[in-house]
C-alpha cells in the first residue's frame, strides 16, 4: 500500500520543514511527498527545494502554478499521485511517527473504507493546548455531514485515490466552496455511498496561528458553508419532513455563528445583529441560539449598575 502526501503551499516558509520533518519520521515508508506551490508570495520554494536536495532518497514531486487556491492545488497534486491512498497534510500541520502505520492497518482489516480521520492536537508554539476531535461517525454519513457540518480535519484525512475517479476533484470554485473544498468532497462521497472511518487516536497537530483565518476569509467560509449545504440538500435522496427542519436548522445556526463570533471579536453590534435577523428569518423556531445570543447582547450592552451602594456589575449567567 503506497501513500501520496498531498501539501499545498502558500505562505508556509514558518512551518514546512517541520511539516516534512513529520513525514521523513514516519515508521511506515511506502510513500511520496507532492508539493504544490500555488504561487505563493513568500520563500517557500526556496525552503522546499533545499529540503528536497537535503533527502535525496526520499520521492519528491515539486510543482509550482500560477495561483488556483486550495482545491486547485490540491488537484494538481492528485493528477500526479501514484499510490493508492491520498494523504492530505497542510504546510503548517505535523503528524506523528505511527499516523500512516496507523492508518495502513485500518485499509488493511476494512477494505470497505474509503475515507478515515482521526483526532488531532491543537499546538500553539509547539504546545499542546487542547485536542480537535473529528466525528462523530454514523450510519447515514451524508445526512451526518450535511447537518452537522464538516466531520473531518484534512491534516487527518486519508481517502482511496478511486474516490477521485468515482465522484471527481475538489471544487476550484473560490465564490462557491472558500476554504471549504473538502467539505464538499466529503459530502460527494458520502452521497456516493464510500465508508468513513473515525479513528479514536490522536496522530498529529493542527497548528493554531494568527495567519489560520482573518475576519474576512472566516465570512467567505460560513457563506461557503451555507452554499454548499444548499446544494448537497437538493440532491438529497429520499428527502422528508424532517430533512426539511434539518436543513433550516443548519443554515440558521452557520448564520448565529457569524453572528456570534462578530459580537465575540468586538466588532459593532449592527454587523451581528445583521447576521442574527438572517438565522431568525431561516429557522424561526431556534430558540436556543436565540437565548443565547439574547444574553451576550444583554451583557454588551447593559449599562454597569450600582447594587446595595457597591460598584458589583450585574452578572448574567450562560
Amino acid at each position: 500500500m503506497k501513500f501520496s502526501v498531498v501539501i499545498p503551499l502558500y505562505k508556509g516558509a514558518p512551518f514546512i520543514e517541520s511539516t516534512l520533518d513529520s513525514v521523513l519520521a514516519q515508521t511506515y515508508n511506502n510513500y511520496e511527498i507532492i508539493l504544490v506551490n500555488d504561487e505563493s508570495p513568500d520563500n517557500v520554494g526556496e525552503i522546499v527545494k533545499k529540503y528536497i536536495a537535503d533527502h535525496p532518497g526520499v520521492k519528491f514531486i515539486y510543482i509550482e502554478q500560477k495561483n488556483k487556491g486550495l482545491g486547485g492545488a490540491r488537484n494538481s497534486a492528485l493528477k500526479q499521485a501514484s499510490g493508492d491512498i491520498i494523504a492530505i497534510l497542510d504546510q503548517d500541520d505535523i503528524w506523528y511517527p505511527e499516523k500512516l502505520a496507523r492508518v495502513a492497518k485500518i485499509y488493511r482489516e476494512h477494505p470497505e473504507i474509503s475515507i478515515t480521520t482521526h483526532n488531532l492536537h491543537d499546538l500553539r508554539d509547539g504546545k499542546i493546548v487542547g485536542v480537535l476531535k473529528n466525528g462523530p461517525g454514523a450510519a447515514d454519513m451524508q445526512r451526518a455531514l450535511l447537518y452537522s457540518g464538516n466531520l473531518l480535519s484534512t491534516p487527518a484525512v486519508t481517502f482511496k485515490k478511486s474516490i477521485i475517479e468515482d465522484v471527481g476533484y475538489f471544487s476550484e470554485d473560490k465564490e462557491q466552496s472558500f476554504l471549504c473544498e473538502d467539505y464538499d468532497l466529503w459530502l460527494r462521497a458520502a452521497a456516493a455511498g464510500h465508508k468513513f472511518y473515525f479513528m479514536p487516536e490522536i496522530l498529529g497537530g493542527y497548528t493554531l496561528h494568527a495567519n489560520n483565518f482573518t475576519n474576512s476569509h472566516r465570512e467567505r467560509m460560513y457563506q461557503s458553508v451555507i452554499n454548499i449545504i444548499s446544494s448537497q440538500y437538493l440532491k438529497l435522496n429520499n428527502k422528508n419532513i424532517f430533512d426539511w427542519f434539518r436543513f433550516r436548522r443548519a443554515k440558521a445556526n452557520m448564520y448565529y455563528n457569524w453572528s456570534y463570533y462578530l459580537l465575540a471579536s468586538g466588532r459593532p453590534l449592527k454587523h451581528s445583529l445583521k447576521y442574527l435577523w438572517k438565522s431568525f428569518k431561516t429557522d424561526p423556531l431556534f430558540f436556543s441560539l436565540y437565548v443565547k445570543v439574547g444574553k451576550i447582547i444583554a451583557r454588551k450592552i447593559l449599562p454597569k449598575r450600582k447594587i446595595g451602594g457597591g460598584n458589583e456589575k450585574i452578572k448574567i449567567k450562560n
